[in-house]
């Protein structure tokens, strides 16, 4: 699949190491990575209120104390590692420092079951593990462009391994903790942290490093990218407006609605299944359409999908209706992490991290206010806040200009 990606570009690094170019005759291993990575990972996200709540015995306003911190530590860590990446720091130490932040996390959660532990001290590692998908991001990024692959096209199937990662991690989770419990079904997504350890350690090479010559010197700063900046506004507005809606659904679904309790679990399938096939295919809209146009459309669909939900009444009005969520949330998801990194392509290592931090901040805001605006009025009312988000982020892709029109303005 991936071998099929290339470009008219000449290899950058062809030739130089004995594994970039195995990779490059095996980039499914890249990919391969990141799924591994995206499947484990994601397997600890559903448990942490449950572990909170009914495994420490606390109260939930604590599960945000924790959140916050983590959340921090993830945007710190992100900004970072991009930075590192530009300056000439290998990948492959950044990601298997994340990776053992996040293993490590997982084993002291599965064995001290102590709330201020949790919050002291596995927040702050697993914030840093976090980092990892901003880092595989990058990875992904660079090795396109050394290997002469289409960036559009590679970046879009690094986002359908984290698709793929999510559809089974969290489900896979729950299910062995049913079985099994908190400590059990931690140690082992431990083991598998220490697989995704093993994958890294074969797959990376040693010294994979930026491309990009001077991209960032050695203790200098950032410079001011408000071009950078402001690509990242449609992609929090678009991602809050996603998240605000995944998590009412369950809710507004069974509550307000009066649908079967699996109903949202059935509507996530199908949005799910048809958010991977037009990522698969997404890179022929934006050869016609470009990046942002893309965006805008994927946002305009957005605005409408949240729309026509909030007057849905049946179940079959809910499922055909999921498909056009796997359509808007597919472009999206396809198309803007290249978009962003379009307004720093010498610099992918800090475009990636603004893109991963703005989808954490907009994920963060978006529960945030999911609870407010529910408690306060209800949960068909977060449907309208969504289609307000993703209205927003149309707004702002039709007033901007593209990314090499603003490189030269």
């Amino acid at each position: 699949m991936a071998n099929d990606v290339r470009s008219p570009q000449h290899s950058v690094t062809k030739g130089q190491s004995p594994v970039v170019a195995l990779l490059d005759r095996y980039p499914f291993l890249v990919l391969g990575l990141l799924l591994m990575g995206a499947f484990t990972s994601s397997g600890a996200v559903p448990l942490a209120g449950l572990y909170v709540v009914e495994g420490l015995g606390e109260p939930p306003w604590k599960l945000s104390m924790v959140m916050i911190i983590q959340v921090s530590i993830t945007l710190l860590a992100n900004r970072t590692f991009g930075r590192a990446i530009d300056r000439g720091v290998p990948v492959k130490i950044l990601l298997v420092t994340s990776i053992l932040c996040f293993t490590a996390g997982m084993a002291i959660l599965a064995t001290f079951q102590v709330y201020w532990v949790y919050l002291v001290i596995v927040s702050v590692l697993l914030g840093v593990g976090a980092g990892a998908l901003s880092v595989m991001y990058s990875f992904g990024r660079l090795f396109a462009e050394q290997t002469g692959r289409d960036v559009v096209k590679f970046n879009g199937f690094l986002r359908m391994q984290t698709s793929l990662g999510w559809m089974v991690g969290p489900a896979a989770s729950l299910s062995f903790y049913a079985a099994f419990g908190f400590s059990a079904t931690y140690y082992t997504i431990a083991g598998l942290a220490v697989i995704w350890f093993g994958f890294c350690l074969l797959t990376v090479p040693n010294v994979f490093k930026t491309h990009h010559p001077d991209s960032l010197a050695h203790g200098g700063k950032v410079p001011l990218n408000v071009g950078l900046l402001l690509a990242c506004v449609p992609v929090f507005f678009i991602g809050a407006a996603n998240v605000v809606f995944v998590s009412a659904m369950p809710l507004y679904f069974s509550t307000e609605l009066g649908l079967m309790a699996s109903s949202a679990g059935f509507a996530l399938t199908v949005k799910c299944f048809v958010e991977v096939v037009v990522i698969y295919y997404c890179a022929s809209l934006i050869k016609r359409t470009g990046e942002r146009k893309g965006m805008l459309i994927a946002a305009l669909l957005g605005a409408v999908f949240f729309g026509l939900i909030y007057q849905a009444t049946t179940l079959f009005d809910v499922l055909a209706l999921a498909a056009l969520d796997g359509i808007y949330y597919g472009i999206f998801a396809g198309i803007s992490m290249t978009f962003v990194q379009n307004f720093a392509t010498d610099q992918p290592g800090v475009a990636t991290s603004y893109y991963v931090s703005t989808l954490f901040v907009g994920g963060l805001i978006g529960n945030l206010l999911t609870g407010v605006v529910a408690s306060a009025f209800d949960f068909q009312t977060t449907v309208l806040m969504a289609c307000g988000f993703a209205f927003v982020g149309a707004v702002v892709l039709a007033m901007m200009r593209d990314a090499r029109t603003a490189a030269t303005a």
